[in-house]
């Protein structure tokens, strides 16, 4: 464990953590939620609910527990055991479902966490900070430089005072802690630094001082001033556009595994995750953002049109969004979000908060919706569903493929990445139209291919309707039809109980109405990877042994539902009454 983790760090003023509220920190990348119980204790947890990621500041501090916002679990205080689904009320949650404590104390006003300490309790009882703070409190302030760098431009905070005796400037250092003390006509002038490593280009400065004859208001305005002056000093000696090109994504909220795992920090439930930087943000399109993000260093990633990537939102939420990338473009990545008027949060996040230099946390690509390989087509896009199907046009055209781009608009103003469409031969325009023009322009597209062409199409749910229905009039197979759903809305309105047997342990247990398969596997114990949670990206997909499967994905193909050897947990159900699983 490298040393600087074993180190105690002030993360908040204790007069910050009220009572019956989450205050957020964050510490060498780790965003926390800060809280004190009822009785006073402070705690600091990583600041995501381990059912869904979302962060525990958007939720319910009661006092003893937090409760997430999204579906209302609780985790006590102390051990941070969940002890609440409410969706299973009936079932103890497993003793191993808990949020992710720190070691945290209160001393001297400010909390104190240990993100590295493994007896917590002995770890808190023994922590005394060098220092105690002075009468004065001044404004925490935040420095957009490194800790080093920061602390050493507090080593020469004297020099701001214009009073200051020449050669009486004395400067302790313990490790986040700064003694500053000198002489000036009126008397001795001491201050006290406490520094906060919020991530490696990011640190907040705590700080006390005295008097010295000042009023209390006058001494803030004046210390105030000089912290001002010297973080302009600091920050220009250390520019964060200075950072961009070595991708270095320190400023990311580093996501800890909520069981303790000899993984690698680059893998998160078993799947890699990449951490980039916004090199570039533009607005693409009416209601769409596009957002170029940087690689760290020397990367580059190996991957087919038609891919997309799971972003962990700066609001705590994972969302899927196709990449728009040509074949030659691999050091970096290319996304387009449209702000859906419904947002439950992702897509707004990524509007309102995402800037470049922000750092943003990826999954490596994956791809369910890949072109059949040496066979050109007819592509279909509409709305925001022009992202994978441009990328897959770029495809066809730099393999000389013969192919057609047929792409769908409201007006001309929702037409997105017009720079790339520029570039290809094979583009269609359609804008404005009505439903019986839209279906007349399919009708077209369709009839070019014949019934041995291959079709893609990404959009909105009727367009996607309609292109079946047409390419099957005309006698196109369904296995040539390959589409990508953004979403597809399940209704819980008739869910029924039903049990479920996992064939290698013989375990047994019931999904109550209102509960993913996906869900009561994962509080069971189970690892499930999923990604959209919807049905979409068939990343979830289990296999069946016994039982009749109620299909509500829009992944798998007639024929594998069909089959009933296969279902998507994250929103499929079953009919029958037992579903034995081959887990």
């Amino acid at each position: 464990m490298n040393m600087l983790d074993q180190t105690w760090y002030p993360v908040a003023r204790a007069d910050e953590l009220t009572m019956r509220h989450v205050f957020q920190g964050q510490l060498h990348g780790v965003e926390l939620a800060l809280w004190r119980s009822d009785i006073g204790r402070v705690y600091a947890w990583e600041n995501r609910c381990p059912h869904r990621s979302v962060r525990f500041t958007l939720g319910v501090n009661t006092g003893e527990k937090l409760r997430c916002q999204y579906h209302g679990w609780q985790y006590r205080s102390g051990d941070g055991r969940c002890t609440l689904i409410p969706a299973m009320s009936e079932v103890a949650p497993p003793s191993s479902l808990c949020a992710r404590t720190f070691a945290a104390t209160q001393v001297n006003g400010f909390v104190w966490v240990n993100l590295a300490a493994e007896d917590k309790a002995s770890a808190e009882m023994t922590f005394l900070p060098s220092f105690e703070p002075l009468p004065l409190a001044l404004r925490s302030l935040t420095f957009n430089a490194s800790l080093d760098t920061v602390a050493a431009g507090l080593a020469r905070y004297a020099d701001g005072d214009r009073d200051a005796l020449s050669g009486t400037s004395q400067v302790q250092r313990n490790d986040v802690e700064i003694n500053l003390s000198w002489q000036t006509p009126s008397g001795e002038r001491q201050v006290r630094f406490w520094l906060q490593p919020a991530d490696e280009f990011k640190t907040i400065v705590h700080g006390s001082a005295n008097l010295l004859g000042m009023g209390e208001p006058e001494a803030l305005r004046w210390h105030n001033g000089l912290l001002t002056t010297l973080r302009r000093y600091v920050e220009s000696r250390e520019s964060p556009l200075a950072r961009l090109p070595s991708a270095k994504p320190a400023t990311s909220p580093r996501l800890i595994p909520i069981v303790q795992s000899t993984a690698q920090d680059s893998q998160l439930d078993g799947r890699t995750i990449i951490r980039t930087i916004v090199a570039e943000r533009w607005n693409t399109a009416e209601e769409i953002a596009g957002f170029k993000l940087a690689l760290p260093d020397g990367e580059h990633l190996d991957f087919e049109a038609g891919a997309h990537l799971d972003v962990h939102t700066p609001n705590g939420l994972v969302r899927q969004y196709s990449l728009v990338n040509a074949p030659d473009e691999r050091d970096h990545l290319v996304i387009g979000v449209k702000l859906e008027p419904a947002s439950r949060g992702g897509s707004r996040s990524l509007h309102e908060s995402l800037q470049v230099g922000d750092s943003l946390t990826v999954s490596a690509p994956k791809n369910h919706f890949r072109l059949v390989p040496d066979v050109g087509g007819v592509l279909i896009a509409g709305g925001i569903g022009i992202t994978p199907i441009l990328a897959m046009s770029t495809a066809l055209q730099h393999a000389g493929l013969p192919y057609a781009l047929h792409y769908f608009t409201r007006s001309k103003e929702h037409v997105a990445f017009t720079d790339r469409l520029a570039g290809l031969d094979g583009l269609k325009l359609h804008t404005g139209l009505a439903v019986d023009a839209t279906r007349d322009e399919v009708d077209r597209a369709l009839r070019e291919i014949g019934s041995d062409g291959h079709i893609y199409v990404c959009g909105p749910r009727p367009l996607i309707d309609l292109v079946c229905e047409r390419a099957s009039s005309i006698g196109i197979a369904s296995a040539h039809v390959h589409f990508e759903l953004f979403a597809n809305e399940v209704s819980h309105d008739t869910d029924q109980p039903f049990r479920v047997r996992l064939q290698a342990s013989g375990t047994e247990f019931v999904v109550p109405a209102g509960v993913s398969l996906a869900d009561a596997l994962k509080a069971h114990g189970i690892a499930v990877d999923t990604s959209c949670e919807q049905g979409v990206c068939g990343t979830c997909r289990i296999a069946v042994i016994d039982g009749d499967p109620e299909h509500r994905d829009v992944y798998l193909n007639e024929d594998e539902k069909q089959s009933r050897r296969c279902l998507m947990p994250c929103v499929s159900r079953s009919r029958s009454e037992l579903l034995v699983l081959d887990l």
